[in-house]
């Protein structure tokens, strides 16, 4: 199986480094992760799932790992792969930095204001990148979507890290970002 996604605010495609830059979280304390889905959608009906791939990812390792990830996780919850599925699954990786401002100060003295030597405030703003994943649930029969999650997390970039290092982090990526899947009946 191959999944192809995309990324960047001018449309960028992928490279396998980028993909394993986006997909190489950080620390989870930074993972925020959000839901939504049709209220009206009756998700007991959804039994199985297919790929709808947009030829963004060029990396076809990065690719086959994220589907792979995504499919064991849709299966925990009761769905399974076929060509012809009740739901149509489509990822998009996004890639973009923050900009983070911090201040040191290196001064040193004695007492209220006074000081015995002088006193340096130290700025640095550097560029953080961060990685979104956003995986969309379509009904294939309506060709609407009924569920969207969306991760977003500070990126690892330690070229140290290895593959099931960063393969496990994209599972606790996933596994939080479907643990409220399917969402209850109203």
């Amino acid at each position: 199986m191959k999944r192809r996604t995309g990324f960047g605010p001018r449309g960028v495609v992928l490279t396998g480094a980028a993909a394993a830059l986006l997909l190489s979280v950080a620390c989870e304390s930074t993972l925020k992760t959000s839901a939504d889905w049709d209220k009206t959608a009756d998700f007991t009906k959804y039994r199985t799932f297919s790929w709808k791939r947009t030829g963004e990812l060029k990396d076809p390792i990065w690719e086959r790992r994220i589907e792979g990830v995504i499919e064991d996780e849709l299966a925990k919850k009761g769905l399974t792969p076929s060509p012809d599925g009740d739901l149509l699954a489509v990822t998009h990786p996004r890639l973009s930095r923050e900009t983070r401002v911090e201040s040191y100060n290196a001064g040193w003295g004695y007492g209220w204001g006074y000081g015995w030597g002088p006193a340096m405030t130290t700025t640095t703003v550097r560029e953080i990148p961060v990685g979104t994943l956003v995986i969309d649930l379509v009904d294939a029969r309506k060709k609407e979507i009924v569920w969207r999650g969306v991760a977003s997390d500070t990126l690892n970039t330690d070229p140290s890290r290895t593959n099931e290092e960063r393969e496990q982090a994209l599972r606790r990526v996933v596994a939080q970002l479907f643990a409220g899947f399917p969402p209850p009946k109203k």
